[in-house]
């Protein structure tokens, strides 16, 4: 599980949308309320059994309220998808009856019962503080109603005397209203929290799901790009093998034309130049001999054609020399 540091915690659970936490916060309230909706339906008919003992000459009418309030409790169920009721209403109603139930139980018990009711009732108070998860205005609103009754009871009694009240478990009741409200009111602030943590972890894995996707994207984009550019390396690594091999024949080629030019050279070094050189010491042994004015012509004319012969063999033998020097 990923954890956060204080601070980004807080500004974490901060930006949870409040639409979020409230519908988590009522499916999970409403499963505590069920519970407690049927707890009420079946254990308040089964208290009528102390009433049998405390109030024994009207535990049957009690015991008939009992079962009026488990009636509305349970209609109160049934009636919860038809109408969409909030889980509240499914903890109040119970709450509230049996409250001003047991309020009204104070119109019928004697002195000497007092104590055994407000332990009762006390312990009513701290079961549902067990099961209940609303927020303190609720608490406040049932406390003052169920206070208010009774006190109103007990002076509808005359066997009994608000000093007797107190001191008989009294001001262990009231202090239970007050234990009960602050219990409700820190598992109401802790569960919202809990649900907060919660969907703002979720929020956050989600985010980083979405960021190694992404990462996952980019990675196999990657990864077909350098596919792609090692097929391309292949490729360029095939052209330069041809060209390799053009080159070489190319070489080749050069190679054997440059040999054909040396041999060239050779020959017009060794076999070409030798007759013209015969040539020209034959041209300049007719001259010496007395000849004809057109034989001394023909001569003349000779001599320049073997020269500029020469001087052709000459210049193709200086350029070749020079192409083997490059």
């Amino acid at each position: 599980m990923r954890k956060f540091k204080p601070l980004q915690e807080e500004a974490l659970i901060s930006q949870v949308p409040s639409a979020s936490w409230r519908y988590e916060l009522e499916k999970s309230s409403t499963k505590y309320h069920i519970v407690a909706a049927w707890a009420a339906i079946i254990f308040d008919p089964l208290f009528a059994i102390t009433d049998y003992f405390n109030i024994p000459g009207s535990w049957q009418y009690v015991f008939s309220i009992r079962i009026v309030v488990s009636l509305v409790t349970l209609s109160t169920l049934i009636l919860r998808k038809r109408y969409y009721l909030p889980s509240y209403i499914i903890a109040v109603v119970p709450f509230l009856l049996i409250s001003l139930q047991n309020a009204y139980t104070y119109s019928l018990i004697g002195d000497a019962n007092l104590v055994g009711h407000n332990l009762n009732y006390t312990a009513l108070l701290i079961g549902a503080a067990l099961f209940v998860a609303w927020d303190w205005p609720y608490s406040a609103v049932l406390t003052t109603l169920s206070l208010v009754a009774t006190a109103y009871f007990i002076q509808q009694n005359p066997a009994l005397e608000l000093n007797a009240f107190f001191v008989k478990g009294g001001l262990i009741l009231i202090s239970s209203f007050a234990f009960m409200t602050m219990l409700i009111q820190t598992r109401y602030k802790l569960t919202i929290r809990e649900i907060k943590a919660r969907l703002a972890l979720q929020k956050s894995n989600e985010e980083i799901q979405a960021q190694n996707d992404e990462i996952q994207t980019q990675n196999e984009e990657i990864k077909a790009q350098n596919q792609e550019i090692q097929a391309q390396g292949e490729e360029i690594r095939g052209i330069n093998e041809n060209l390799e091999n053009l080159v070489s024949e190319r070489t080749a080629e050069l190679e054997k034309k440059n040999k054909a030019l040396e041999e060239y050279a050779f020959i017009n070094a060794h076999k070409l130049r030798s007759p013209v050189a015969s040539i020209l010491g034959l041209i300049n042994l007719l001259k010496k001999i007395p000849t004809t004015k057109e034989g001394q012509d023909v001569l003349d004319h000779l001599q320049r054609s073997a020269d500029k012969l020469d001087e052709i063999v000459s210049s193709i033998t200086k350029a070749i020399e020079r192409g083997d020097k490059k």
